[in-house]
């Protein structure tokens, strides 16, 4: 893509993102956001075919721009010396990401019941990245151990949002749920 498409492709995703802080995902219309980013309506279809592709660009994108995600910062904290810790407190982050943004968490259980290609791939590479930085926090942790404690860990959390964000628990229970797999997985 030109540096043009590119921008404008960041003016969607952005579009969509802040509409996300506003208003669940079925609200948000194409069209809508065609007009709050300033791109057109046929340019849009063009960079995405479908609603769900936007989303998930946007979820991407939010992902991209949530510090939780950057193991250097858990690092740089203090206090998080062991793979424990460390695990632990980058759930405790992504749980308070998803907590001050509920409609994240709804598309985020949303698009892991998507059939679209592009959408299956956009979470493939976001859960690809988010191992490989799980796997950087439990350093020191066997490799075949780190590997079910991911797998362990990333399913919980997916159940975890989908019982909350459906109203079947609270979110201090879905964090303990979360919270109580990554000791019995790592501890």
């Amino acid at each position: 893509m030109s540096v043009g498409q590119l921008e404008r492709r960041g003016r969607l995703t952005t579009a969509v993102v802040e509409m996300l802080a506003e208003m669940p995902s079925d609200r948000i219309q194409m069209k809508d956001v065609s007009e709050r980013s300033g791109v057109a309506l046929g340019t849009l279809y063009r960079y995405f075919p479908t609603k769900q592709q936007l989303l998930a660009a946007a979820m991407t994108a939010w992902s991209g721009l949530e510090s939780v995600r950057r193991p250097e910062k858990l690092r740089a904290d203090g206090g998080e010396n062991n793979a424990y810790e460390r695990v632990l407190a980058l759930h405790r982050r992504e749980m308070k990401a998803f907590e001050r943004r509920p409609y994240f968490a709804r598309l985020e259980i949303e698009l892991h019941s998507s059939s679209d290609q592009f959408v299956i791939e956009s979470l493939d590479l976001r859960a690809a990245a988010h191992r490989r930085m799980l796997f950087e926090l439990m350093d020191g942790v066997p490799a075949e151990t780190a590997r079910v404690a991911a797998v362990a860990i990333g399913g919980t959390m997916l159940t975890a949002l989908a019982l909350w964000t459906s109203g079947r628990i609270g979110f201090a229970e879905a964090q303990r749920n979360v919270e109580d797999v990554i000791g019995l997985v790592i501890r």
